[in-house]
């Protein structure tokens, strides 16, 4: 899958949730917008923050638009 690149709007590292504003997602069929991703696992927020420019992956699990991998971007 391909990674994308998305800011950091908001991060919930309790509920598991973190808020990007991001380019095109094709394996999602979802076009640039910003919104509330589940992520995969709660330990892949400690490194991330608000303002951060990142490169992540999605998918759909359960139902859910759900972040497998994110890193910052260089």
């Amino acid at each position: 899958m391909p990674l994308v690149d998305g800011e950091v709007l908001k991060v919930d590292a309790a509920r598991g949730l973190v808020v990007l504003k991001h380019g095109d997602l094709p394996n999602l069929a979802m076009p640039p917008m910003t919104m509330g991703f589940e992520v995969a696992e709660k330990a892949m927020l400690t490194d991330i923050k608000v303002g951060d420019k990142v490169r992540f992956q999605a998918e759909m699990r359960n139902g859910k638009a759900t972040v497998t991998e994110v890193m910052p971007r260089r």
